[in-house]
């Protein structure tokens, strides 16, 4: 922000003095104004505006203290610096109660000076800012209520559904008393109302001269009574919305600007409505594999959803990606691809129940609903969808991107698990397990992967751990995935809040101890709390613990890494997490944990088949 310049009225006790200030201003950038006495001072006041008086309290007859009587309580704007001889203490006290900004003592000096009229300028750039961040306040408050409001048709697939909402949010941006909304015919020669609000009286179609008189580029048109909203797609008009409203004035920026944002985003949701409607009219299979068009995908989604809340239901939504399978990967020809995308159908197929559904939405993305499905059902049908399509001629070491979303944990719509799930695909295509290649290594391989051998991580007098790259590759850019330096003794407080999540939501899954004879005693006592509860949780090591509760959940397996290393190793329907440790130092681990549910689901997986141990089945 630029130095402000600030306009100073000077009434001093005399001429040189008076001189002296109007010079000091001036030389530092400011516009002084001098008046000879109170008279002359209000009458400055009555035709200019000032940010500073500078009033001398030694004007005859007290004339000074008045005058910033006066400055207070009509010009409540001004900052006020009085000037006084030493001698008038009583008259600066009652000057700084009346709430002057400094008071200066005469002589006066260019720096007794300067320094409250800077303190002016500092407190008039402090408002402004304030007044800025209010302003910006309110414009980002409006701008979110905005799109809140967007949010009710941007997912909406149905061009009925999206006018019906357009003209709503609409109508809320400006508080119309009515309105309507109108949507071109086929042949786009007409507008033929969709909807209606309110009491006032709308035509039921707009003809071709007024659509002819519709400016693309005048998104917003107020005319007396009404405003006119267009939303123009790309080379049509897809949509008019016509408000009543109160009023001759002109929009402020604020709802004209909301205006201009619903009708760029309902433009874009009623182009997303015709190309699901055009999907819809080529049928409920994709002419190229056997799996069903989006647009049948999205009823069935959309049924699924109303029988899952009725019910109290969980399903899941797979989003299967494969880069091979798009015209972009170049190198095949059309009918090759054609054949490879039914081979990768068929084979998610074959990997999925009866009464799952798989459809094709792009070249290289399926997508599959698994009705009555939790995470951990979704991770055995993901695990069965990789193995498949592995063996498919053509993917070869493409590893398919998975995305996992489950109702309702995810989402209570169609559009935000579809936006969920892409981006966990999105994410494990990025993660640790593909990008270290551990899901070609045994456990403890990838184990001594992530935490490295003694020379590979050293700790701080500060606490901080030093790390070498080979361990910080093995860090997620989502900060899922992190080293750090752990103290032992807070491991199974760790193991135990885990458990207790899964317990308290009596959610199904499995938790392995190892390493740590407290660990076994924690987790014990978590899990001996409920009746038959659904997490099943496992201390792996050669020895049991040293409680009889440890004793209960001791699975004997004779190798002596398990109590070299300390693991907790949680899949439950609430997600994942890993601790993996190793002593550092006295009483300190050097720990890798993580969230991340390949990894996990990883770790997990191999920690089974190296023990064979059998995946917990409720």
């Amino acid at each position: 922000m630029s130095r402000p310049t600030l306009r100073v009225l000077v009434v001093a006790p005399d001429a040189d003095t008076a001189s002296f200030a109007e010079r000091v201003l001036s030389d530092h950038g400011d516009t002084a104004s001098v008046a000879d006495g109170v008279p002359d001072a209000l009458s400055l006041l009555s035709r200019e505006t000032f940010d500073v008086a500078v009033v001398s309290l030694s004007l005859p007859r007290g004339d000074g203290l008045a005058l910033v009587h006066h400055l207070r309580a009509l010009h409540p704007g001004v900052d006020v610096i009085v000037m006084a001889q030493p001698a008038e203490i009583e008259e600066s006290a009652h000057a700084m109660a009346l709430g002057v900004l400094a008071s200066v003592v005469l002589p006066l000096s260019g720096d007794g000076l300067m320094v409250p009229v800077d303190r002016a300028r500092e407190r008039r750039v402090l408002i402004a800012e304030r007044e800025r961040l209010r302003i910006e306040g309110e414009e980002s408050r409006r701008r979110s209520a905005t799109y809140a409001r967007c949010a009710a048709f941007v997912a909406e697939t149905d061009a009925a559904a999206v006018a019906s909402r357009v003209l709503d949010a609409c109508v809320a941006e400006v508080g119309a008393t009515g309105g309507a909304v109108y949507l071109a015919s086929p042949a786009g020669d007409r507008l033929f109302r969709a909807s209606a609000v309110g009491e006032e009286s709308f035509p039921d179609r707009l003809e071709a001269a007024e659509i002819e008189s519709i400016d693309p580029a005048e998104v917003v048109r107020r005319s007396p009574g009404r405003v006119r909203v267009a939303l123009v797609g790309e080379a049509s008009l897809a949509a008019v919305v016509d408000l009543a409203v109160e009023g001759e004035a002109p929009l402020d920026d604020g709802p004209e600007g909301a205006l201009r944002v619903v009708a760029a985003l309902g433009t874009a949701a009623f182009a997303a409505a015709r190309k699901v409607e055009a999907i819809a009219r080529t049928g409920i299979k994709d002419p190229e594999t056997s799996a069903y068009t989006f647009a049948y995908f999205g009823d069935v989604a959309g049924r699924e959803i109303d029988r899952a809340a009725r019910h109290g239901r969980r399903f899941t939504l797979l989003t299967v990606g494969l880069d091979v399978l798009s015209d972009a990967t170049g190198g095949r020809a059309p009918d090759e691809l054609i054949e490879l995308r039914r081979s990768v159908t068929d084979a998610i197929l074959v990997s999925v129940r009866d009464s799952d559904v798989v459809a094709r939405v792009e070249d290289d993305e399926l997508y599959v609903l698994l009705p009555e499905t939790g995470l951990l059902g979704a991770l055995a049908a993901r695990h069965r969808v990789l193995e498949n399509l592995r063996a498919v001629a053509g993917v070869g070491g493409a590893d398919p991107a998975v995305g996992i979303a489950v109702y309702p944990a995810d989402g209570a719509d169609l559009g935000r698990l579809l936006r969920v799930s892409r981006r966990r695909a999105e994410r494990s295509r990025r993660g640790v397990w593909r990008r270290l290649g551990l899901s070609r290594c045994s456990f403890w391989d990838a184990v001594d992967r992530l935490l490295g051998g003694e020379d590979d991580a050293g700790l701080g007098r500060d606490g901080t751990v030093a790390l070498h790259a080979d361990l910080r590759a093995a860090h997620d850019d989502s900060a899922l995935a992190r080293h750090a330096a752990f103290p032992a003794a807070l491991v199974p407080r760790v193991a135990a809040t885990v458990a207790s999540d899964a317990v308290s939501h009596a959610l199904a899954g499995s938790l392995y101890v190892a390493g740590d004879s407290a660990l076994a005693s924690a987790v014990a006592r978590v899990v001996d709390a409920v009746d038959r509860p659904a997490l099943r949780a496992w201390a792996l090591g050669p020895r049991p613990g040293t409680t009889e509760a440890a004793a209960r959940i001791h699975l004997a397996v004779d190798d002596p890494r398990l109590e070299e290393r300390t693991l907790v190793l949680s899949l439950t329907e609430l997600g994942g997490y890993a601790l993996l440790a190793r002593p550092l130092g006295e009483g300190t681990l050097l720990a890798y944990h993580s969230s991340d549910l390949d990894l996990v689901d990883g770790l997990v997986r191999a920690v089974r088949a190296t023990y064979h141990l059998q995946p917990e089945v409720r």
